[in-house]
């Protein structure tokens, strides 16, 4: 093996940790979940799709990272992340439906899956970018 090979080699260490923060920011969502609906602050409706959208803009690009590896091209990574993202979301407003004062939302589902969409498409913009501009640093191009 020569000293090409190991720089070529992906490092496994970021994927470890975005799938540590993602399996963690799956656990918050569904703590969150688990609030009963009388104990959150009222708050306009406006807001309550902001939240929804950022916490799965988070969840996707994590997701997105923590399944990116040097097998599978970035894009099908991104597309398995949007899918259990979405699938998550599901789950979560079911969760909701046993939860006293909240209810399944179908609407919270879809502003959660394009959040997650938006995080996935957000983090193949910047990993591509990434390796396009280590490829031409490694090439000697500017």
């Amino acid at each position: 093996m020569c000293a090409n090979d190991l720089r070529e080699k992906p490092k496994k260490t970021p994927r470890l940790i975005a799938g540590v923060f993602a399996l963690l920011w799956a656990a918050l969502i569904f703590f969150l979940s688990s609030i009963e609906g009388g104990d959150y602050p009222p708050h306009p409706g406006f807001l309550n799709y902001v939240a929804h959208f950022c916490e799965y803009l988070v969840f996707g690009t994590l997701l997105t990272v923590a399944l990116n590896g040097p097998t599978r091209a970035l894009w099908k990574s991104a597309l398995i992340a949007l899918v259990v993202a979405s699938v998550y979301a599901v789950s979560d407003e079911f969760h909701q439906f046993f939860v006293p004062g909240r209810q399944c939302d179908p609407i919270d589902w879809l502003t959660d899956t394009i959040g997650a969409a938006v995080g996935c498409l957000a983090t193949i913009f910047y990993l591509s970018a990434r390796k396009a501009s280590h490829s031409r640093r490694r090439d000697g191009v500017s």
